[in-house]
């Protein structure tokens, strides 16, 4: 027994020289529609920077969201949803859920409240009720996008 382990032990330091250590990518990666919807891990610890601009930021958002889970009917609006801090889902609005006054053109931003997150209030398989969205408070942060 004892030769085996010398044996395992010469093999070990034999080969370790000659291993490549693993490199990580250094990259931010937000996956796309249909890929893994959380990374094992982000290498780059900081938020990525977003454009100010209502139609550059839209269009960055809608790279780097996944579309959310179910089979939502398109409306004209787009919610985006941030989940983490390098994450964002991407989900049809319609204007009724949202009920602001004046109804938004163009960009506005809003939070869903964190404890209406996932539940279904009105049963009609859709987590986001009349009234979760709001222009204040606590919650996750959301961004609509509506055409002018």
């Amino acid at each position: 027994m004892a030769v085996l382990f010398l044996l395992a032990v010469v093999l070990l330091a034999w080969q370790a020289p000659r291993t490549r250590p693993l490199q990580p990518p250094s990259y931010v990666s937000i996956p796309k529609s249909g890929e893994q919807v959380f990374p094992i891990a982000v290498p780059n610890w900081e938020a990525p920077e977003i454009p100010a601009a209502p139609g550059e930021r839209r269009a960055f958002l809608e790279e780097q969201a996944v579309l959310w889970p179910g089979n939502l009917p398109s409306t004209g609006c787009d919610l985006f949803v941030r989940v983490s801090l390098h994450h964002w889902a991407r989900r049809p609005v319609d204007l009724a859920r949202l009920e602001l006054n004046p109804e938004p053109a163009g960009w506005t931003a809003l939070r869903w409240a964190g404890k209406d997150f996932l539940d279904d209030d009105d049963g009609d398989g859709d987590p986001l009720d009349a009234g979760e969205l709001r222009v204040a408070g606590p919650g996750a942060e959301a961004e609509v996008f509506c055409p002018p």
